[in-house]
């Protein structure tokens, strides 16, 4: 290299250094040496690299890039030097060319700004505090010039007043900000005031903000002149709502520690580091009968205190601060004590009353104690009360026993339940209670009532009523009880389900003999029903006997009197025979009403039996085989439906035997008797019926007497009207009845229902 070139390196007044392509010095210049404090020899011909090793790879990167004809300008950078100092620099690092217009190395300029940007830096930082401050206190600035009357705010007063940010104040605008008049024509004044005699301005106003809110205001202000004129006017205005809301509530606070300790229903005593008595207010003279006179500066709270209370009291406070109570020399005094519990007080006349005492000790600013203070409540009221509350506890506790019930309260919100004593032991749970939830008592719940108690309950939550809700529940012990919840349901102000409340009553004996009584007052409706049904029976029969006896006793009266009346032996034999006649009919129907009666009042369900309908039905064909056989009758049996019952063996036989003889004897003349029998059961009853298609009988006109005793609707010899009489008592005396439907030389079918 030249040697003017390195002289004018050298002499350059900036830092400026020449470097070949192996990032080598050629040259530098003293003030790239004062910079760096570095030496001529500790530069040239070294590296770079080795002179500043604290240079980063992506800065050698750069200078690779250079190497290659780039240029790289930075205004400023922080340099972290080996030292662990920031050197802020500048630079401008570019190529430099050989004759031959190669590179032939680099060219760098660079500059220490560091002064420069730790006072930037510190400005921002004064600035950044202030802006934070501004915030914190809400504090804005403002200034007037007074020749133009501009008014300037910072960012703060925009917030402070509650305008939008392209709000254009003015002077007058300003002031229209505040909430009353006489504030206004005040800071005119004070205004004025600065202006004509530099006087500063100190004001505390109220304004409404444009919003409309209320805001307090401290406003601070000087006039700055020039040679003696004013040219501008200058402050800064608070918003100072929060220190004024703050002393408001300071001093109701105070309005009200003082209100408090001249109360004459509290009582509030404070005591000096020693114990000694120094405020003693109305309400401790009032309830403990000493004057403050008697106590201040005199007495200590032992004067008034129980002994063994106080004594429980120190040995409480050398556990909760883990102190030696052997330790002679320990006053429980130095502790920062804040202890509530109940104590008994003595008045002077020697009566005691208990009260809830919070004792808490006095600190200085730093933290030092020097007394305590005892606030006080006479309590006497309230543990009546109390004891009156526990004593109706008890009461309630054994009415629940005495019942078997129990209460229970459940958060729906939380899903916590809290179970009574009773509770638990209806339950047959033996242990310590634990936490209950839904799950737990549902979980108890009989499988058979689960969906009943889960549709109540979410009925419940969503009407807000609860019913009364009956069901089965497996208890601890795996025993089934019955029993009854009532609860009342409560819900939030958003009319929200919040809580149940309610009872649970063991019903398991009361529901047996809920039953019981059931099923008695069941059986007496069956006896009564039976008995009912008996007497009208009965008042049939008696109809029926009266009337079928009266025509033959009249016929035989009749005949004795003219037997009495008769002239020759020939008139009286015909009146024998007619006597005989008469005789032998009286006697048949005595016979039926007889047989009758005997059904009536025999337990024809005490002789119950198996019955094969098909055998049934084959000896009645036997027994009517003769019959059967001059008819020429076909009879029938279907019992595929129904092949056996069981029922009173005599009586089917009998009304098997009265119907199928019966439709025999009245068959119609053009034509065969056939008669079918059949079985079937409909709506779980048992029905045998008998068609015949004989003669057929007029309901209409006989309808109302098919089933009477000597009633007959058809000429025949035989005739007696006695088997359908038979067979209806036989029938309902089983429990059943019987019906007929029938068309004349049609034929008829009765129905029998078991």
């Amino acid at each position: 290299m030249e040697k003017h070139h390195q002289i004018f390196i050298e002499q350059t007044p900036t830092a400026i250094a020449m470097l070949d392509t192996n990032m080598v010095y050629l040259a530098v210049s003293k003030r790239w040496l004062k910079d760096y404090k570095l030496t001529y020899e500790d530069v040239v011909g070294h590296c770079h690299y080795d002179i500043f090793p604290e240079i980063g790879d992506d800065w050698k990167k750069d200078h690779q890039e250079c190497l290659k004809g780039a240029v790289n300008i930075c205004e400023e950078a922080p340099f972290p030097r080996a030292d662990g100092s920031i050197q802020w620099i500048y630079w401008d690092v570019r190529p430099w060319y050989n004759l031959d217009g190669e590179i032939g190395g680099l060219l760098m300029h660079t500059g220490d700004i560091t002064d420069q940007k730790e006072k930037e830096l510190e400005k921002k930082r004064v600035e950044s505090i202030l802006n934070d401050t501004s915030e914190i206190a809400r504090i804005s600035t403002w200034e007037i010039n007074l020749s133009t009357q501009e008014l300037l705010w910072n960012k703060m007063a925009y917030k402070i007043y509650e305008v939008a940010d392209d709000f254009r104040p003015t002077v007058d605008g300003a002031l229209e900000f505040f909430k009353y008049d006489e504030d206004r024509q005040a800071a005119k004044i004070a205004i004025q005031n600065a202006i004509d005699y530099g006087s500063a301005v100190d004001m505390d106003v109220e304004m409404l903000t444009a919003k409309g809110n209320t805001v307090w205001a401290k406003i601070l202000g000087k006039v700055e002149s020039i040679s003696g004129v004013p040219i501008r006017f200058y402050g800064i205005l608070q918003d100072v709502s929060k220190i004024r809301l703050t002393e408001q509530l300071l001093n109701k606070a105070d309005k009200e520690l003082e209100a408090i300790f001249n109360s004459s229903s509290i009582v509030v005593i404070t005591t000096d580091k020693d114990g000694i008595i120094n405020r003693f207010n109305n309400g401790a003279e009032k309830l403990l009968g000493y004057t403050a006179a008697e106590m201040i500066g005199l007495q200590k709270p032992e004067i008034y205190l129980s002994a063994e209370e106080l004594d429980q009291f120190k040995k409480d406070i050398i556990i909760e601060f883990g102190k030696d109570a052997t330790d002679i020399n320990y006053n429980y005094r130095n502790e920062n004590i804040n202890d509530t519990r109940q104590w008994t007080y003595k008045r002077k006349d020697g009566t005691t009353f208990p009260v809830l005492s919070t004792i808490t000790a006095v600190n200085n600013e730093k933290g030092i104690n020097e007394g305590f203070i005892a606030v006080a409540t006479d309590i006497s009221k309230i543990k009546k009360v109390k004891d009156e509350l526990h004593r109706k506890n008890d009461l309630l506790n054994l009415a629940e026993k005495i019942s078997l019930m129990g209460h229970w309260h459940w958060n729906i919100v939380e899903d916590i339940a809290i179970w009574s004593e009773n509770l638990y032991a209806l339950l047959d749970h033996v242990g310590e209670p634990y936490t209950i939830d839904f799950e737990t008592y549902f979980n108890m719940v009989h499988d058979d009532d689960k969906e009943l108690v889960l549709q109540h309950f979410e009925k419940a939550k969503e009407v807000q009523v609860f019913g009364n809700l009956t069901h089965r529940i497996i208890t601890f012990a795996g025993n089934v009880k019955t029993i009854q919840i009532l609860a009342n349901v409560i819900s939030n102000d958003k009319g929200e389900t919040v809580e149940m409340i309610g009872t649970c009553q063991d019903v398991t004996e009361s529901k047996k003999a809920e039953q019981r009584l059931i099923d008695a007052k069941e059986e007496l409706e069956v006896v009564a029903q039976k008995l009912s049904y008996q007497n009208k029976q009965l008042a049939d029969f008696t109809h029926i006997t009266s009337h079928n006896l009266r025509a033959p006793v009249a016929n035989l009266n009749s005949l004795m009197e003219i037997y009495k009346l008769s002239e020759n032996d020939e008139e009286r034999r015909d009146i024998f025979g007619k006597f005989d006649m008469v005789i032998d009919r009286l006697t048949l129907t005595l016979n039926t009403l007889i047989e009758a009666l005997k059904t009536k009042i025999s337990d024809a369900q005490e002789e119950l039996e198996n019955i094969d309908l098909n055998e049934i039905l084959e000896n009645t064909t036997q027994t009517l085989s003769g019959v059967i056989l001059t008819s020429g009758a076909v009879v029938k049996g279907d019992f595929t439906e129904v092949s056996n019952i069981t029922y009173n063996k005599i009586y089917m036989e009998s009304i098997f035997l009265n119907l199928i003889g019966n439709a025999i004897k009245y068959k119609a003349k053009d034509r065969a008797p056939e008669i079918i029998v059949r079985s079937k059961v409909k709506n779980g009853r048992n029905i045998i019926t008998f068609r015949d298609n004989g003669l057929g009988i007029d309901l209409d006109k006989h309808g109302h007497k098919l089933f009477g005793l000597n009633k007959v609707f058809h000429r025949h010899p035989d005739a007696k009207g006695v088997g359908l009489f038979l067979t209806k008592t036989q029938v309902e005396a089983m429990g059943g009845n019987i019906t007929a439907t029938s068309e004349v030389n049609v034929g008829t079918t009765f129905t029998i229902i078991f």
